[in-house]
């Protein structure tokens, strides 16, 4: 029986397949399951043709309360766990503790069903926590981005500006003022260089003004120009995704990227995004090293783990091949609204 009740969620749930599963059997012709609910009493019967009068919702109340197996008029009533009773009719004597074997099968699933809900409830919970976290972060990444381009990036060009007009007032013949001058102007121009990377891998604002597959290629581009990578970006999709979309593909495309740079010592990798079958896929490949994805350290899962849970979020997935010696692919999926 305990097979029969997989599935249940709910105690009601339980009985009702409980009793179903005994007058299939043959073992009753009829049964019944009266179960307290928020919104009154619930009868469901099964079967027909018992002998005896049906027990009324008084009687199996007070069965409840009882807290014992009870017979009545050619029925069979079995008290659940003080949530409910369970009556079968038509069918054999049988031994109290043959009802309350059954009874105590459907408690426990009642109690699994419970269990299940809570953490589908927790998980839930966990993810729509984990979706506000993320929406904040890239939100704070905009605004931070932002701050950097049009505040300190402005700032840096202009004092850029300023050390080139004052180069061209300085003595030609006094270098070593000059040898200072231009000193200062390659420090203002890498810092300038550096704010404007700094402020792309937070947030680049090509990928909500043109879009993923700019953001792809203008990423790819600087990855390109810092490590010497030969990358190939190929975006098909029929039209503008949805900013949450692409937001989630681009974020798992740039860690995906920044590992091959980091681990894969590769010479070519590729970005490809598609839409087939009601789905947008990113495939991101490598020609590195490869590794055994199973003998992979728990720090060095983090961002398997931030990829897969970005996808996640939104009903997709992840899917990682590599292999020592045979480079790397990451398969992501997120469903189409």
């Amino acid at each position: 029986m305990s097979r029969a009740l997989d599935g249940a969620r709910t105690g009601f749930e339980a009985a009702a397949l409980a009793l179903r599963t005994l007058v299939a059997e043959g073992r009753f012709a009829a049964g019944e399951a009266w179960w307290a609910a928020e919104d009154g009493p619930r009868w469901r019967t099964i079967g027909a043709g018992a002998d005896g009068d049906r027990p009324t919702a008084t009687i199996a109340e007070a069965v409840m309360a009882s807290g014992r197996p009870c017979r009545r008029g050619g029925w069979c009533l079995i008290p659940v766990a003080g949530e409910g009773v369970l009556g079968l009719g038509g069918g054999p004597q049988v031994s109290d503790s043959f009802l309350l074997g059954v009874a105590e099968v459907v408690a426990a699933t009642a109690q699994g069903g419970r269990l299940r809900r809570s953490l589908e409830e927790k998980e839930a919970q966990r993810s729509r926590l984990l979706q506000a976290l993320l929406t904040a972060q890239e939100e704070e990444r905009g605004r931070i981005a932002r701050d950097l381009h049009d505040q300190i990036g402005q700032s840096l060009t202009a004092l850029l500006l300023g050390l080139d007009r004052q180069l061209e007032r300085l003595d030609p013949a006094d270098a070593d003022l000059h040898g200072d001058w231009r000193r200062l102007r390659r420090l203002t121009a890498v810092t300038l260089a550096d704010v404007r990377r700094i402020a792309l891998d937070l947030r680049p604002s090509v990928l909500d003004e043109l879009g993923l597959a700019a953001a792809l290629r203008r990423f790819t581009r600087e990855l390109h120009e810092r490590y010497g990578i030969t990358f190939t970006v190929l975006v098909e999709v029929p039209e503008r995704l949805s900013q949450q979309v692409e937001t989630v593909l681009y974020r798992v495309a740039q860690e995906a990227l920044t590992n091959v740079v980091r681990h894969a010592r590769a010479g070519e990798a590729s970005v490809v995004v598609t839409v087939a079958g009601g789905s947008v896929q990113l495939v991101v490949e490598d020609d590195g090293v490869g590794f055994d994805p199973a003998a992979l350290a728990p720090a060095e899962r983090i961002g398997l783990i931030g990829m897969r849970e970005r996808l996640e979020l939104l009903g997709g997935g992840l899917r990682l091949e590599s292999a020592p010696g045979d480079g790397c692919s990451v398969h992501g999926r997120l469903p189409l609204p």
